[in-house]
């Protein structure tokens, strides 16, 4: 329809078929305005307008209408026995479609929705999947007051639940005395601790993510051997039984005569008596929920001191002691480096005294004579020659060399942390950049402006790329330069690089095109002018030109040849 009056913009009218219903059709009803020769929608009454937006809204129409037999549009089923017929309303037939061989109900037949009778209860619900229908009164001057109690009720229920769980964590954090922690990111070893003292797991987690900086919520929590903390409790239990384990470890080291396989030993016994910790000191009635059944002083013992973990956003544990040694790695590397810059120099110098000892000597060559015709006096010696020492300094310093840039090629990977983890633990880092490369193309025989860019990880992922967002019409095989150098490789293309794409054809610039075009221009207008002959071209021998007589076969006496190409 056309907009009127102050409307902004027009509103749209479906063409349906007329449904001959009283209620529940308003938005088909229409008034006609002789004088101002317009329509209005929804000429019709309140009730149906009602029954219009409850059968829109998808909600029962007994809820808007009580206990009256309206006419309206329904569906109805027969029971098992064929005499009883149970009629719905369009929103509970719609729900109930799938259950029951539900039929249309004809026009010109009240009845009020089995969803609202107080006797059949099997139907109480209709579409709600918890409130009754009976219970929620939506008519004109009910359904404000309606949706206010549903909404405090539901308000009720949320702090009801709320409450019920504060209790056993409350009951927890209670006896629950707050624990001192020494906190560090995940994968960044020991550097940058933060203290925090927390009396419960979710404080805990809150403060990691504040003082530690993270870009998300902290969600993991490790300790030094990977043993992931669900809870204070069993962070104050693993420190326990840690703090049981160095100490039996210190006595064994005192008692235990040294053999050769001092680790392995170590290692086992580190490993049995974490199994026996439990059942010995700890004691039964001690749980991951509670700490009653621990000595305070010892508990007060242990807690002493702050407890190390390391926090994640998700990302797996990564070992400290790995990093550690990654990094003494790299420290050592560095020295070596530094050590071999340094002899490097020294050798450079001792090759410059060399050189400026042998220019300033002016020691005059030697002619020596020879056997050899062609060069019977050979020069030797003198000032303008390398002597011997020089010579082996010289290839001293370019192993050096070789052997620096071996050294650095494996410190130029291990920069950022991340590599460095990658190299201590064997695996990929936490954070990657994608493999992903982005390059602007253009047609074959396009101009460079005319392209769009494209992504791709593999060359046959970006020609696939290529065809879809150029349009091409057949799949785009070949990239070339724009130089015309063809593409074979994923190492030659790089980042924002301008790319060449083709179908198969070689590599053409748009003046070669154009001049193509053109020539197939002209080929067809001469052929469409004077004919399909006119483009056949007679090569004869010039008259001027004097050839030696052949004997021209039967294939080649005739001195005419078709050329399938337009004169130019």
């Amino acid at each position: 329809m056309t907009k009127t009056r102050n409307d902004i913009c027009g509103y749209p009218v479906i063409i349906q078929k007329y449904k001959p219903y009283n209620n529940g059709t308003s938005n088909q009803k229409w008034n006609c305005v002789d004088d101002s020769k317009s329509f209005v929608a929804f000429h019709s009454t309140a009730l149906d307008k009602e029954i219009t937006a409850a059968n829109y809204a998808g909600i029962c129409t007994s809820s808007v209408i009580k206990e009256e037999n309206v006419d309206q549009p329904g569906y109805y089923y027969l029971a098992p026995t064929g005499k009883k017929k149970t009629m719905l309303c369009l929103a509970c037939g719609r729900s109930m479609r799938a259950e029951k061989g539900l039929q249309q109900l004809l026009p010109g037949l009240p009845f009020l929705c089995a969803s609202g009778s107080k006797t059949q209860k099997q139907f109480s619900r209709g579409p709600f999947k918890v409130i009754s229908v009976a219970g929620a009164d939506l008519s004109s001057y009910e359904a404000e007051k309606t949706l206010n109690y549903y909404e405090e009720r539901l308000l009720s229920l949320r702090r009801k639940t709320c409450t019920q769980v504060v209790p056993h964590s409350g009951t927890a954090a209670t006896h629950q005395k707050a624990v001192k922690i020494i906190a560090y990111k995940n994968g960044g070893g020991y550097r940058n601790g933060k203290l925090i003292v927390a009396g419960t797991f979710p404080t805990l987690l809150t403060e990691c993510t504040k003082q530690l900086g993270l870009t998300r919520a902290a969600s993991k929590v490790y300790t030094k051997d990977g043993t992931t903390i669900l809870s204070l409790c069993d962070l104050v239990l693993w420190a326990l039984e840690e703090s049981f384990i160095q100490r039996d470890t210190e006595k064994h080291k005192k008692e235990a005569v040294p053999v050769p396989t001092k680790e392995t030993t170590i290692k086992s016994m580190k490993e049995n008596q974490r199994m026996k910790v439990k059942t010995k000191l700890v004691p039964k009635s001690v749980t991951s929920d509670t700490l009653d059944g621990i000595d305070k002083s010892l508990l007060a013992l242990v807690l002493r001191n702050p407890i190390a973990i390391w926090v994640s956003c998700g990302e797996p544990f990564l070992s400290p002691k790995a990093l550690q040694k990654a990094e003494k790695v790299e420290k050592q590397n560095w020295f070596k480096k530094d050590k071999i810059l340094a002899d490097l120099d020294t050798m450079k110098h001792k090759m410059r005294l060399l050189k400026g000892r042998r220019v300033a000597a002016c020691q005059p060559a030697a002619m020596v004579p020879n056997k050899n015709p062609m060069q019977p006096v050979v020069v030797e010696g003198g000032w303008t020659e390398q002597t011997q020492e020089e010579i082996k300094l010289m290839e001293l310093i370019r192993h050096t060399e070789a052997h620096l840039s071996a050294v650095q090629v494996p410190q130029a990977k291990t920069n950022s942390p991340a590599e460095t983890t990658r190299i201590a633990l064997g695996q990929s880092s936490l954070y990657q950049q994608p493999n992903a490369k982005r390059v602007w193309i253009y047609l074959n025989g396009g101009r460079p402006d005319d392209g769009t860019y494209a992504w791709g990880k593999t060359i046959s992922e970006l020609l696939s790329d290529c065809s879809s967002r150029l349009k091409m019409v057949r799949p785009a095989t070949r990239l070339y330069t724009p130089d015309g150098e063809p593409i074979h490789s994923w190492d030659d293309i790089e980042r924002d690089m301008v790319i060449c794409v083709s179908t198969g054809h070689g590599f053409i610039t748009q003046k070669e095109l154009k001049q193509l075009m053109e020539v197939r221009a002209n080929y067809a207008r001469i052929r469409r002018q004077q004919g399909p002959d006119a483009t056949n071209i007679t090569v004869s021998q010039p008259h001027k030109l004097q050839l030696p007589e052949r004997r021209l076969s039967s294939s080649t006496c005739k001195p005419k040849a078709v050329i399938e190409r337009p004169i130019i």
